[in-house]
């Protein structure tokens, strides 16, 4: 996930209302990270019912480095993750512009300002330890502000990891070795005017599609195959709708996404052919325009919600059979929420309230119930990209 495109869709929401947001970082209760936390009770494990996961935490990649929090849903808590053991990546004096977990195994996070990815094993305890060599060049990167919420994206394996470069209308493509190790990339060109804003991957890893950016409307979608660590353009697949922000569920059967454009107050679920192309199966009226979508990850989920441009959080179901987009009960939900995500597990969806400093993180377990009620805990939390992960 990034804050790169967040910041890009508020400054839309203040051109037309903006258009994206900074967002994310540790929590703060009102002070600097370190030992306070905003209540009672230690870090610890979610065991409740309902859910398979045997620890969620988030890393957060903020100005003062790379901290780990644990999500303890039993006593309402997201606190410092107790054997995180302080910050990583501290010489680095900004927030980290997007962070990727790759096959649940390694985090890489990108540094616009240094053209820089820093890469990370993750351990069972939440934990992270640095990679042998730890940095790895992305030169494409520096000062380059015009990419999206999912600029930077890894297949389902996690063995390739894809980095958005609207400058020079290219994907740049690294693989990731067994130890976690990227290559030096290579660059897949795109059709001259083409600048790639947003990734999305199907659930099984079949397709990377690449949706562009005109003024604040996307316009057209680049899809490619994806076999044996190459990428392969899929050429004239239908494209009946150009999604700007997109998600695949688990099944591979379809995509999820928003056209985030001001003329279009709908979510889109869209069936995903043998040849990669999208047709539209599915569709959800919002009541405010939707700029983010957050799509259930583990298999078997359905559950959608998207984030508008005015902080409405809206929730829907999705049929795995026939693609129908059905509102969920209660929806729209009070929010506000301008950006979420979900664990792999799908239990939890985590949200942002605002994009102010301190705003408020939120993590509401959808594992019963899709109505967004109560949060099961929320904290204070600085700009920066993060990632929600879980542990068995």
């Amino acid at each position: 996930m990034t804050m790169k495109v967040r910041a890009l869709f508020i400054a839309a929401i203040v051109m037309l209302s903006t258009m994206w947001l900074t967002g994310c970082g540790h929590y703060t209760c009102g002070q600097t990270f370190g030992s306070s936390s905003c209540s009672g009770g230690g870090g610890g494990f979610d065991n409740g019912g309902g859910g398979t996961t045997a620890g969620t935490y988030l890393l957060i990649a903020d100005a003062g480095g790379i901290q780990g929090e644990v999500l303890d849903a039993g006593k309402g808590t997201i606190k410092t993750n107790p054997a995180f053991g302080g910050t990583q990546v501290t010489t680095v004096n900004t927030q980290g512009d997007w962070m990727v977990i790759a096959g649940g195994k390694f985090m890489y996070t990108a540094y616009s300002t240094v053209g820089t990815i820093y890469g990370f094993t993750v351990n069972a305890n939440g934990t992270i330890t640095a990679l042998s060599p730890s940095t790895f060049s992305a030169v494409s990167l520096i000062n380059n502000a015009s990419a999206g919420t999912q600029a930077m994206i890894a297949d389902p394996a996690g063995t390739m990891l894809f980095l958005a470069d609207p400058l020079n209308e290219q994907v740049d493509v690294y693989q990731i070795g067994a130890t976690g190790a990227l290559t030096a990339p290579t660059f897949i060109q795109l059709p001259a005017g083409f600048r790639p804003f947003n990734f999305a991957i199907d659930g099984k890893g079949k397709y990377l599609y690449v949706s562009n950016l005109v003024g604040q409307v996307t316009t057209e979608v680049a899809v490619y195959s994806i076999s044996n660590g190459t990428l392969t353009p899929v050429g004239t697949a239908p494209l009946s709708l150009a999604l700007q922000q997109m998600q695949g569920e688990a099944s591979g059967k379809y995509m999820i996404g928003t056209r985030a454009d001001f003329a279009d107050q709908n979510l889109y679920a869209m069936s995903i052919d043998a040849g990669g192309g999208l047709t539209q199966v599915g569709v959800a009226p919002t009541t405010d325009v939707p700029g983010f979508v957050a799509v259930q990850p583990n298999a078997g989920g359905n559950l959608v919600y998207s984030f508008g441009f005015a902080g409405t959080i809206e929730g829907a179901t999705l049929n795995l059979t026939s693609g129908a987009l059905i509102a969920a009960s209660g929806s729209p939900f009070a929010g506000p929420g301008v950006f979420g995500q979900f664990n792999p597990s799908g239990k939890f969806l985590f949200v942002e309230e605002t994009t102010d400093n301190p705003t408020v993180l939120d993590a509401y377990d959808v594992s019963a119930d899709s109505n967004l009620g109560s949060p099961v805990a929320n904290v204070g939390w600085s700009p920066g990209a993060w990632q929600a992960f879980d542990t068995q």
